[in-house]
């Protein structure tokens, strides 16, 4: 018998990340405010959070499960205060769906999606530290899926869709800065689309 996939308990995942965030920034952070002009310039980040799959296929049972935790890892540079340029590697997490074989019997499909992206940023200040944050580019995304007894149907492959995210930021000081964000991939395969909420931290040089 096959032994249930065992999903990580991502809430309170994403409560010590907030609370390490929380330290570190604490710890590092710089008592005068930053200078207007230090907007600019590279950065690395890093977020946790959700993910939500669903295969693209209206005749299908949906993804069952729970919902996928999501890990991304990325890099820009910020032309200016307002704009910028971003890729980054999202690990979109595991899923699985059923469909009926044509002796009525359900065969399962397993995939684990992910995604690099590339994409132009803004940004929006509104004091204080906050700032709202968007992006727009290119998913290239990909699912890989074990083999199934179902031919005709698979949620395995690749794919290039439009990016889009929405989030915000705080600045705790000159180099780091808490966010949260919300981003759409698109489809990453031609069965599955794919979207994440997650909180991290960015370390501007």
């Amino acid at each position: 018998m096959k032994k249930p996939t065992r999903h990580l308990p991502f809430p309170r995942v994403l409560g010590a990340l907030a609370l390490a965030i929380g330290f570190v920034s604490i710890a590092i952070a710089d008592e005068a405010p930053a200078p207007a002009g230090d907007a600019t310039g590279p950065y690395v980040g890093i977020g946790l959070g959700l993910s939500k799959l669903g295969p693209r296929n209206e005749g299908k049972d949906g993804a069952h499960g729970e919902r996928p935790g999501a890990a991304k890892l990325y890099g820009g540079y910020r032309l200016t205060e307002t704009w910028g340029v971003e890729a980054g590697l999202v690990k979109l997490g595991g899923m699985h769906n059923d469909t009926l074989a044509n002796d009525g019997s359900k065969v399962h499909h397993n995939g684990e999606a992910q995604s690099l992206y590339a994409a132009g940023t803004g940004r929006l200040a509104l004091g204080h530290g906050f700032s709202l944050t968007g992006k727009a580019g290119v998913s290239f995304g990909r699912v890989s899926a074990k083999e199934s007894g179902d031919t005709n149907f698979t949620l395995g492959g690749n794919k290039a869709s439009p990016l889009l995210g929405i989030g915000a930021e705080y600045k705790v000081n000159r180099n780091v800065a808490l966010t949260i964000d919300l981003d759409g991939y698109g489809k990453v395969s031609d069965k599955v689309k794919a979207a994440t909420a997650t909180v991290g931290a960015r370390y501007s040089f």
